[in-house]
């Protein structure tokens, strides 16, 4: 299947190429139309069987290559090729990506088309100049319309250089895709042992030695095509075509051959392109075909999970089957035991003489005896049937105790990674409750220092107010300077600036004091921010660095 679908894709890349040389032929062509006005009829003829011939070689060539993919798709139809089970995902992908090259042939193929044709609509526009000029001359050219038409011929020939240099890297990529395939069959000769196989490598390498023939033909004819162009540029030069002029009627003559050929040319083309849209409708019935297949068919993983349970079941009946087997060789030889005791008996029986009662009982009590034996035989099979249910039953049970013991296994494991996590936070909480009770000491130290210097301060300030009144009771009662009056004004703003720093300390060491009583609160709940225990930490080590320093 990989061998099919990698010459798929060498068949599609022959087909890219054959179009490109046929269209390289057909440009030639084209630009060899308004080369004929300078040349005579018998140099025309010859030039046009020559291109006839090198036109049909492509075409030969790219109807070969169909029939190739065709005979390809008929193996895979007629299944041909051995697809094994595991290589079935591979090879949907392999073949997926070659839908989705074939995807990308026909976007080149459309863009190749409309390339064609805009180089139609040029020579189209090329043979309306010339037919315009030919309405003006009567019976020659002039210099300057031959320059002109050279011009015009340069840069056809331009695009033609180009297209060449593409066919180059396009002849080099398969020729690197040719020794890919060598090195891989070189590769997997070794690994393939079977007749079938054999012959599919041999198929394989014919294909790919007459696709390999195909191309070094088309690479041949391509260059005897690029030579014969470029003798005939080397050939004709300025002066020539200046010196050569033909007579009118010669010229038309020359132009209806040309044209036939252009036309005949054209509907080579249209049939190239049916065919290649044939070959591209086969190709998306491939694709629908090997989507059916893929759905039809169970997975890889599916399929071995039911072989292994068959196999397992296979091996579980072999084991009761050849403990029946025991199980009944042990009761044949009973049996036969059994047969020989009657034989004596009945011998013993013969030779005594015993009469016919006798004989019944000792008969029915025998066959009685066999019916016994057989029904234990079957109360046996039946106990070994249930024994090996049982010991089903508890193999399953084993195997759920013990994913259970697992299951429980890592749940302690989790649960004792949760409690020594616990008990870390639990000794850090402890710890942290330790260090904010130390502060809650020093800061109740704090704050009661607080409390003295706002009362030292509230002091002072009474003091300050009582003086005031008495600066101001001898203001009224003495009428003092300025200077006097000045330092009163001082005095008051000083005494406002200390009330309004008391009122305002006052208010943040009572915020102060309650944002830390409800932090202290959360921390002994055990709710406490990650950004508080860091504040508090600091808080911490800096009452220790102070009480350090004191």
């Amino acid at each position: 299947m990989k061998y099919l679908q990698e010459d798929l894709k060498d068949v599609q890349r022959k087909l890219e190429n054959s179009e490109a040389k046929r269209k390289h032929t057909e440009a030639q062509v084209q630009s060899r139309v308004p080369e004929t006005d300078h040349l005579n009829s018998t140099d025309i003829s010859e030039n046009g069987s020559d291109l006839n011939l090198k036109f049909q070689e492509p075409q030969n060539r790219y109807e070969e290559a169909v029939k190739e993919v065709l005979n390809v798709q008929r193996q895979m139809k007629l299944g041909l090729v051995s697809s094994e089970s595991e290589e079935t995902s591979s090879e949907l992908s392999r073949l997926k990506v070659t839908c989705g090259e074939v995807e990308m042939l026909k976007h080149e193929l459309k863009r190749a088309l409309e390339e064609s044709e805009r180089q139609k609509e040029k020579v189209r526009e090329l043979q309306k100049k010339f037919e315009e000029r030919e309405q003006n001359v009567v019976s020659k050219l002039s210099v300057e319309e031959c320059e002109e038409i050279k011009n015009s011929y340069c840069s056809v020939i331009d695009n033609i250089n180009q297209e060449k240099a593409l066919l180059i890297e396009r002849y080099k990529e398969g020729q690197e895709e040719i020794k890919r395939l060598q090195d891989k069959l070189t590769s997997q000769t070794h690994l393939e042992s079977s007749a079938e196989a054999g012959e599919v490598k041999d198929a394989m390498h014919k294909m790919i030695d007459e696709l390999n023939r195909q191309l070094s033909e088309l690479s041949q004819s391509y260059k005897e095509a690029q030579t014969e162009l470029e003798d005939y540029r080397k050939r004709k030069t300025l002066d020539d075509i200046t010196l050569d002029y033909i007579p009118r009627d010669e010229h038309e003559k020359l132009m209806q051959v040309t044209n036939s050929l252009k036309y005949k040319a054209e509907n080579e083309l249209s049939e190239m392109k049916s065919q290649y849209t044939k070959v591209l409708d086969e190709a998306e019935e491939l694709k629908q075909l090997l989507d059916t297949q893929k759905q039809n068919s169970l997975p890889i993983t599916e399929h071995h999970q039911v072989m292994n349970a068959l196999r397992n079941t296979v091996k579980e009946m072999e084991e009761e089957i050849n403990e029946l087997k025991g199980l009944l060789t042990n009761k044949e030889s009973e049996v036969r035991n059994l047969q020989k005791e009657l034989l004596e008996e009945k011998a013993a029986i013969n030779e005594a003489m015993v009469p016919k009662a006798t004989y019944e009982k000792l008969q029915s009590s025998l066959e009685g005896e066999v019916s016994v034996l057989s029904s234990k035989l079957k109360d046996v099979i039946q106990e070994k049937e249930n024994v090996s249910l049982d010991a089903m039953q508890l193999r399953n049970e084993v195997l759920h105790l013990k994913e259970e013991k697992e299951g429980m296994h890592t749940l302690l494991e989790a649960k004792e990674r949760e409690v020594t996590g616990l008990q870390q936070k639990y000794h850090q909480a402890q710890e942290d409750l330790l260090e904010m009770k130390r502060y809650s000491e020093s800061s109740s130290k704090l704050e009661e220092d607080k409390d003295k210097k706002i009362n030292e301060m509230s002091k002072e300030v009474s003091k300050l107010k009582e003086a005031l009144n008495s600066l101001s009771q001898l203001s009224y009662s003495t009428s003092a300077p300025k200077r006097q009056s000045q330092q009163l004004e001082a005095l008051q703003q000083q005494v406002k600036q200390l009330q309004n720093q008391l009122t305002e300390t006052k208010k943040q060491h009572q915020e102060i004091v309650s944002v830390y009583r409800m932090h202290l609160l959360y921390a002994v709940q055990g709710q406490m921010d990650e950004d508080v225990q860091k504040v508090l930490k600091q808080i911490l080590s800096m009452c220790k660095s102070q009480s350090q320093k004191k």
